[in-house]
């Protein structure tokens, strides 16, 4: 019973793996990868983002400069349109596998509760 269980679980997994959302994921983080720009751009602002997150963290002041570098690095990142697409893919790949949990879920609340 089990192994039929995890082998529903592969199906499902390859199904997710090979739908549009899934493809256009790979697709557009293909294309982001390959814009020199825009991960030299993306890799700044988590550079920034964590240096800030450790100074909140250690509770030790931000300095307003680097605030203004996050913000620009961001505004930035956010205006390119491969990184827009990427966004997109991103968004709509996370609310397949939402609706997916939900729907588990909701077949499992009866045996969790």
């Amino acid at each position: 019973m089990s192994t039929e269980i995890i082998d529903q679980a592969r199906k499902l997994g390859s199904m997710i793996a090979q739908s549009a959302p899934a493809a256009k994921l790979r697709e557009a983080k293909a294309a982001l990868n390959q814009d020199t720009a825009a991960t030299t751009l993306l890799t700044e602002y988590q550079k920034q983002a964590m240096k800030i997150g450790q100074l909140e963290e250690q509770n030790k002041p931000i300095e307003v400069e680097d605030k203004r570098k996050l913000q620009e690095t961001q505004s930035k990142l956010v205006s390119m349109d491969v990184f827009k697409k990427f966004t997109a893919a991103q968004v709509e790949y996370i609310d397949i596998m939402r609706k997916v949990n939900e729907a588990l879920r909701k077949e499992l609340a009866g045996t969790e509760e």
